[in-house]
């Protein structure tokens, strides 16, 4: 492998184009369209920058190195590595400008993109263009990633350790990553012993199995990774050395066991990657045990398969295919999930969850009348099971209000109250039958069966709810006395509730502000030391290092309530809202003083100037977005949800290719949807199409997380009118919560940060 290093770099990718001169061009001074995209990039809108810099680039008159360049800096920002590569892979100046930036940027493009072989020429074209002391040190790193890759290990430890000279800051953790490459334990063992911070020392025994596992002993590595605790790891080593069938049964049936043993974690979902892939045939107790263990965490089509595959040996009980049932109905086989729960005929709970499965499965397949006809019979046959029987009570109304025939609703709703006092239904269905009352005008009768509500049930979800809607009935039928005496007591609860925004609404009080404090935060050495390490390591690529750095700041941060503080403040300046968020609400719980600053933690505003353009341009309400970003991702770009959402507004890949379309976007790629400016394009051309839509923000909020589809039929809902009744009578728990911890989170915006026009916003609103 030494001697790919000896290779002519004009082999591997420094392809100079016959007609263009390997001189680099003039540099046009003075072009401004250039200039915008330089501030765009240096604002941290770098997809902005290559929307600017597009026309530029297509022009061979202004299509100047200069240009190129920074075109290609703001694709790397936003994480476009094709359009590095696309942008760089042919230009003749590229070790002639700016020490080799070119090249060195095209270097980490191959990396990114798995190009090894064509990395690594780039690279040592980048090392040698560079002269500069750290520049030349990151192309060096790049080397040695390309190399490490390669299995050229003792070229990659070499260009580590040259590497870790020029870098000093994270010099530890290319010394570790040089351990792993190094097949000589007592080698491993003198890099270990010159390490002193402690994030890197953390990782020494991980280093060390890495290492053994790469040199072929993975026996030893196996060893190493059971005594770390990684058992996914150790199983799977394992399972690549039993090379006969013996142990080829044996190690199977090991990580069988294991799988068995742990339903429902990730480290099982590790494990039976391994048996999958090593086994493409498991036997069907094995499939039995698989599809038992996926089917709280998924994935969920493997569940299926697995339960299929045990179905047709005829294994499986009764709780297997209650389990398939449900497994199947989230995947939206409807049909399939109620000819599963058909099939549990004993022992009697559950039969009747299977019966109350296949009644919703036959709901949700479009076959009302049946779905319906199902449920009737589960409070007949099931009658003394509270579980079962209360759900499908709950379901019927919530298909009678569908319908609107409220009276109906309402009347299942007190049944199941009065029959399952105990079970989970039975506050919300107080909730709901109370409402009911209260949109058909019974304010006093709603009134009493809000406050009844309150007083039997103090600590359900329910509870300030009633108390607020009581406060409604009252002022509905005259009494305002009783309905400010509970919105008062309201008022004076957690500041972050929805209940209490809306009370103070009512009566008239300006929202909630915490004590004026400025963002000024204890100064900690090591903290600052730990991010510079984090944000030198992100810059060469080693993105794994930088979180192991960010986690160990967050585990220092336990020592004191200004630490966690200021380490809060610290991620959240690097974009790690998330764990901001978490720092900040650990330091409240321990005491801190619930000032604005610590407020300003808890609902931070990231990407505040991109954000405000983006909301002028569209003509929203910047503290709307503000609260919505909160709300779907905690302003974590890299957040992805289970459905596959992705980044600030949890926009949908689909959705932004057609967004992205109808926007002219010059190249798509779905990893624009992690680059915080364009999800913010994106995400409020989005919300805005839903704002032309709606008038109200509750239904617009509404349509954002739950589909528009849904909320026209929701809004044929008696009362609808009212934005709060609309709000309570969403029958989904998650989007009626989101909508209301979302208008709650928009009052705390407004008052936290200074906004430069006055915003709008979702408020409760609705009559008396």
């Amino acid at each position: 492998m030494r001697a790919l290093l000896l290779l002519p770099v004009v082999l591997f990718g420094a392809r100079p184009a016959a007609s263009v001169s390997l001189r680099p061009r003039p540099i046009v001074r003075g072009d401004s369209t250039v200039a915008a995209a330089a501030d765009a990039l240096a604002h941290g809108q770098p997809w902005r920058a290559s929307r600017i810099l597009a026309q530029v680039l297509s022009d061979s008159s202004r299509r100047t190195p200069d240009a190129v360049l920074l075109g290609a800096r703001a694709a790397a920002a936003w994480n476009g590595w094709r359009e590095v590569r696309d942008l760089l892979e042919r230009e003749s100046w590229l070790d002639a400008l700016e020490d080799g930036a070119g090249r060195t940027l095209l270097a980490r493009a191959d990396l990114e993109l798995g190009r090894d072989t064509v990395a690594l020429a780039d690279a040592q074209a980048a090392v040698a263009a560079a002269r500069e002391g750290e520049h030349r040190a990151r192309s060096l790193v790049l080397l040695a990633r390309a190399l490490d890759r390669l299995r050229a290990d003792s070229a990659a430890a070499d260009a580590y350790a040259r590497a870790a000279v020029g870098l000093p800051a994270i010099a530890e953790w290319l010394v570790l990553r040089g351990a792993t490459v190094r097949h000589d334990s007592g080698a491993r063992a003198r890099l270990y012993a010159d390490l002193t911070q402690s994030a890197p020392r953390a990782r020494i025994g991980w280093t060390e199995a890495a290492a053994l596992e790469r040199a072929g002993d993975s026996a030893a590595a196996a060893t190493h990774y059971e005594q770390l605790g990684a058992v996914p790891a150790s199983l799977a080593l394992r399972a690549g050395l039993a090379h006969d069938s013996a142990a080829s049964v044996l190690i199977r049936d090991t990580l069988v066991a294991y799988v068995a043993a742990h339903p429902g974690t990730s480290a099982t979902r590790q494990v039976i990657q391994t048996l999958d892939g090593k086994y493409p045939q498991l036997p069907p107790e094995a499939e039995l045990a698989v599809a038992r263990a996926l089917t709280s965490i998924g994935p969920l089509s493997r569940a299926g398969d697995g339960y299929t595959r045990a179905f047709a040996a005829g294994l499986g009980d009764a709780q297997d295919h209650l389990d398939a049932g449900d497994v199947l109905t989230r995947l939206g086989r409807y049909g399939d999930a109620a000819r599963q729960y058909a099939l549990v005929a004993r022992p009697r709970p559950l039969a009747a969850l299977a019966a109350y499965g296949r009644a919703r499965a036959l709901v949700r397949d479009g076959k009302l009348d049946a779905g319906r006809a199902a449920l009737g019979r589960i409070g007949k046959r099931f009658s003394h099971d509270t579980t079962a029987a209360a759900a499908a009570l709950y379901l019927l109304a919530d298909l009678s209000a569908d319908d609107r025939h409220d009276a109906r609703a309402r009347k299942q709703l007190r049944e199941l109250a009065r029959r399952y006092p105990t079970n989970r239904y039975a506050p919300t269905a107080r909730f709901r039958a109370a409402l009911i009352a209260y949109t058909a005008g019974q304010r006093r009768a709603a009134a009493a069966e809000f406050d009844t509500l309150a007083r039997r049930y103090p600590r359900s979800d329910e509870a300030a709810g009633a108390r607020y809607w009581a406060g409604r009935a009252w002022a509905g039928s005259g009494d305002t006395a009783r309905a400010r005496a509970a919105w008062r007591l309201l008022a004076a609860g957690d500041p972050q509730s929805y209940y209490v925004g809306a009370s103070e609404q009512r009566l008239g009080l300006p929202t909630w502000t915490p004590a004026a404090a400025p963002d000024s935060f204890a100064a900690f050495p090591g903290l600052d030391s730990a991010l510079a390490r984090a944000a030198e390591l992100e810059q060469v690529g080693m993105d794994v290092e930088a979180g192991w750095e960010y986690d160990a700041m967050a585990r220092a941060a336990d020592v004191s309530v200004e630490r966690m503080l200021a380490t809060a403040a610290a991620l959240r300046a690097r974009g790690r809202s998330v764990a901001s968020i978490q720092l900040a609400r650990r330091a409240l719980a321990q005491g801190a003083i619930p000032d604005a600053r610590v407020y300003r933690l808890l609902y931070p505003l990231a990407r505040r100037d991109a954000l405000l353009a983006e909301t002028e341009e569209r003509g929203l309400d910047p503290t709307l977005v503000a609260a919505l970003i909160r709300q779907e991702s905690m302003f974590d770009p890299r957040a992805t949800s289970g459905a596959g959402a992705r980044g600030l507004m949890q926009v949908m890949p689909d959705v932004g290719r057609a967004v992205a379309q109808t926007l002219g976007f010059p190249v798509w790629d779905p990893v624009l949807l992690y680059q915080a400016d364009v999800n913010l394009q994106l995400g409020a051309a989005h919300l805005r199409e839903l704002v032309g839509r709606y008038s109200e923000p509750v239904e617009i909020l509404a349509a954002y997380n739950a589909g528009a589809s849904r909320v026209e039929k929701w809004k044929t809902r008696t009362g609808a009118g009212d934005p709060e009744l609309f709000a309570e009578r969403i029958p989904f728990a998650e989007t009626r919560d989101y909508v209301r911890i979302i208008s709650r989170n928009q009052a705390l915006y407004r008052v936290l940060y200074d906004w430069p026009v006055a915003a709008a916003g979702v408020s409760p609103g609705g009559g008396p």
